[in-house]
Formats: C-alpha cells, structure tokens, sequence
C-alpha cells in the first residue's frame, strides 16, 4: 500500500480529535444533543486549522447508523464512506473550481431529490468565497429556505468577500489558529506514536514556520523526516525552512545594533553572492527586531525561541533600547514597502541598512531614552540671519554649572538608569537630611508617589544612589510633609518657562530640518529643550 502523508493519516475522525476549536465543537455538539441544527453553517478561519475536518466529522455524525454520544463511529457503512469520499449524499464542491452559475444552477436541482441512504444531505462547498457574484445571487434562494433533507456547509479563508445576504442566511463559526502550546503538545505526540526522534528547538521552527497551521507544519515534518531518514533535527530542519543563511542575516543584525557601517556592504554582498531573497532578508531583520522587543519587555519568555537564540537575544538585550528598537522596525517596515515597488531593489536594501546603522548620529539615543526632541539652540535659518556675530552660541546645561544642586544632580543621574523612578522625584522635593536618611516631602495630593517611591525594589535602588550624592546617607524615606509646601522639580521647570522659550520651541518645531526629519523616520517629537538663555548664558536649573 502507498505511503499517506501525515496531513491526510492524521485527519480528525470526531469531534475530540479536533485540535484548539473548542467554541466551534462545543457549539455544535450541544446543538446535536438538543436537536436545534439550522440549515445552513458557515465555518471561517485561517487554512489549516480544520474546517473541512470539522464539515465531514459534522456529516459523519449527522448520519452515522450507530452514533457514540454525538460522535460518529467511523465504522458503520454511512461514515466510511463519507471518510472516503464516495457517498452520494454528503457531496463536497471546490468552490475555486465550481464557482459559476451553471454549477450552482445544477447544484439548486440536485438538492431537490431526498438522500438515497443518509437521513441528511450535507453540501460542503470549500473556499466559498471564490464563487462569482451571479453564482452566490443564484445560491441565495435554495440556501435560505432547503429543503428539510438538506443541510449546508460552506467553508471559506476570506470571509470578507462573501456577500452578506449569505452570511445573514447562516450560522457562522470562526476558527483560531492553533497556540503554539497546542501544537507543539499534539505534534510531539505525533512523533512519539510515529517512533520518530526529534529536537526540541526543531520542533519550535517548525512551529513557528506553520504559523498556527496544523496542516502546514505536518507537510513540513513529512518533508524533514524524508530528508533526514526519520529524525528530525534542528540543523537539517533549519536548512529544509529556509534558515540556513541565517547566521548572516544575524550578523547583519548585530552590525546594525552595533552602528558598525563599515561592516555592512560585506554583509550584503554575502547576502547577494549566496542567492537569498532581500524581501526575505527584510522580513528576517522585522522578526529579529520584534522578538528582540517582546524578549526585553517580557522578560524573556519569549515562546518558541530555539537555545541560539535565547542566547543571541539575550546578548543582543544588552546592547539596545527598547526606543531603539522602535526606530528601526518604521525603517525595516519602510524597507519592505520600498521592495514590492522598486525594480533596483538591492540599492534600497543598501541605503536602508546604512540609515539603519546610522540612526544615533542624525538622532542621538542616550540614557535609554531617544533624544528624538530637537535642540531649540540650532535655530532657524531666518533667526541665524539675524542674530549678530557677537551673540554667544548657547552651550550645553551642567549640574555644576551655576546652581545647579545635588538634588538635581541625583535626579539628572537616576533618569540616565531609571527613568520612572527619576519622574517621581521630580514630582517630590527633598525635606531634610537627618543622619544617615535623606527624607523627600510629598504633598498631600501627591500621596501616589509615596506609594511608589516605598516600593521595595524602588526604596532598595535609592538607597544605594543617595550616597553617591548626599556623603553618609544610606536610607531614603518619602513622607507626608506638613511644612510650608516647597516647589518640585516638575513645578519650578513650569515657573522658569518664558516667552522665548516658548517662542524658540515653536521655531525648532517648524524648522524645515524637523519636519524632514519626521518625515523620514515616521516619528514624532516627544521634547524640546532650551539649552540656552536669550543672552547666551545656561539656563540654570534647580
């Protein structure tokens, strides 16, 4: 007997075997034991996930001689027959093959005449949606109102394009794609009845590559397990899914992250030489880019990560910020818009790697926070024009320059490591220093920051700065201050804004340089800065 494939062996034969549609066989197995079936389903959702499985197991119970529960018994003569396709009353129409009005009009006559040995006559019509508009206006009659032996089952990728006079003539069920978890416990025990070894790490690029597709990633094992002789391993399954140029891309990555230009026209030639597509190459740096992302904010529980790369992304978490980040997914995404345009693609790959690579030199990222604001100090051309040669080009503000105390300077520092922690101590003020403990006053409507500035991890963390700035002092308290209230950091930034540094911010805003700017890397800005006076001299910041 010839070999089936396992997408085709493996096929659900009733409802229990249907894998992460629990809604859908819950629904309908109800709808069976209570006898409030409707004439006419429709089953949506992404391929792969069991639709027509569902349609069939569904035919198969509704006529099964010899029903366990509201399973079918998959022995009687009715459900292997249905199971192999020859019964005449559960007929099963490609809609992408039979999608004009002669086939629905013969369609329409044959549904008239009764079943010849099933008590229901079941038409599924596969990928409905590739009907013509005359075929679903012929359909719309005889699918509202069938005769009472018939029953539809239309299954479609694209609900979109169904007409809605069909789908208000239906009962319609969505299907999921099947969670990684789900998938990866079915297709281990697959295997393990199969007696196939495998590695974990090429299960999860199995997996991934499948994208929540249990018919996909069973074609794919079929493929892996002839080509390795019956194991399936990471370095073989990389090769078959197209990852065997990855460490390049990777690289590429890592040259990125890093900024290190000269590196990247060797990566791209390497790239070219071995043949590999750049659309896919763009899409590879959009995927490491959002798992990098999703591994930092998540702690790393990223699912589905092979070892290498829990490894590469955990050394790559130390070189990049999440803003970073941001920043070059609009520059990858813009890549891949470029792609689908251009006839020179590799010049547009080339140019966005090198703007990539050179993003901190036209905006600088520091402290972990991009500094996507615009100094107000570069002015427009027309203020430029006008100011005189003596005038002194504003410099850069230093807590040791004029004023500038240790309160600020420690706030200056924490917003450098810890950017929530430095907004609360810029909603407090500094109380008094007694000892070795430095109490920071909260007023009575700002209670929530004595919430948060207690919080262990928060309190732990000050009390290991404060010694850096105040000289003996090892605790920080945040208290209820009932004296005179004193002015924080965020309310004296309020009082020190003037006319011209509302005026200077308004200019840098509309600077042609901005605008291109905004223009180029789809942003927005967060902050402008005045740097300097109207005289020159620093602001001097309390």
């Amino acid at each position: 007997m010839s070999y089936l494939a396992l997408a085709r062996k493996l096929r659900p034969q009733n409802f229990d075997e249907i894998v992460a549609q629990e809604f859908v066989v819950t629904t309908l197995k109800n709808a069976m034991e209570m006898d409030r079936l409707v004439h006419a389903y429709l089953f949506t959702g992404p391929r792969g996930v069991g639709k027509t499985s569902t349609a069939r197991i569904f035919a198969k119970a509704l006529n099964c001689l010899s029903p366990k529960g509201v399973n079918p018994c998959n022995e009687c003569e009715n459900c292997l027959e249905i199971t192999g396709g020859t019964s005449m009353d559960v007929i099963e129409v490609d809609g992408a093959s039979n999608r004009g009005i002669d086939e629905i009009r013969d369609l329409r006559e044959a549904v008239k005449f009764f079943p010849v040995k099933c008590r229901k006559k079941v038409y599924i019509i596969d990928e409905v949606h590739m009907l013509t508009e005359q075929a679903f206006n012929a359909l719309l009659k005889t699918l509202e109102e069938p005769p009472e032996h018939a029953l539809f089952i239309l299954a479609t990728t694209d609900p979109q394009r169904i007409p809605a006079t069909i789908i208000s003539r239906t009962q319609k069920y969505d299907f999921r794609k099947i969670p990684f978890e789900r998938m990866y416990s079915s297709l281990s025990e697959i295997l393990a009845k199969e007696g196939i070894e495998y590695d974990e790490d090429a299960l999860n690029l199995v997996i991934r590559n499948s994208d929540g597709c249990m018919r996909d990633s069973l074609s794919m094992l079929d493929q892996i397990i002839a080509y390795t002789n019956g194991r399936v391993d990471e370095s073989n399954t990389a090769f078959l899914l197209g990852y065997s140029e990855a460490s390049i891309i990777v690289e590429l990555f890592k040259a990125i992250l890093e900024e290190r230009k000269e590196d990247i026209a060797g990566h791209i030639t390497e790239l070219t030489s071995k043949g590999v597509n750049l659309k896919f190459a763009a899409e590879s740096l959009i995927e490491h880019t959002r798992n990098l992302l999703f591994y930092m904010t998540g702690g790393g529980t990223l699912k589905g990560l092979t070892s290498y790369e829990e490894e590469l992304y955990s050394d790559l978490s130390l070189r990049v910020t999440e803003h970073r980040l941001f920043a070059l997914f609009q520059i990858f995404q813009k890549l891949l818009n470029d792609l689908k345009f251009f006839s020179f693609d590799q010049y547009v790959f080339e140019f966005a790697m090198y703007k990539a690579a050179s993003f901190s030199a036209v905006i600088p990222v520091t402290g972990g926070t991009p500094q996507a604001a615009v100094s107000s100090a570069r002015q427009s051309p027309a203020r430029s024009a006008q100011q005189s040669p003596s005038h002194k080009a504003p410099r850069q503000e230093s807590p040791s320059q004029g004023g500038g105390d240790k309160w600020q300077e420690m706030i200056k520092h924490i917003s450098e490591e810890n950017a929530p922690v430095a907004s609360y101590l810029s909603n407090v003020y500094l109380s008094r220093v007694e000892g070795d403990t430095l109490y920071i006053g909260v007023a009575e409507e700002k209670r929530f920051y004595v919430q948060m500035l207690e919080k262990p991890e928060t309190r732990d963390y000050l009390n290991k700065t404060a010694g850096k700035f105040y000289p003996g002092v090892s605790y920080i308290k945040a208290v209820l201050d009932s004296e005179p209230k004193k002015k924080t950091v965020t309310e004296k930034k309020k009082e020190r804004e003037t006319y011209y540094e509302r005026k200077t911010k308004k200019e840098a805003g509309e600077n042609e340089v901005v605008k291109q700017l905004k223009q180029e890397f789809e942003g927005e800005i967060l902050d402008i800065k005045v740097l300097g006076t109207p005289d020159g001299d620093s602001e001097q910041t309390e």
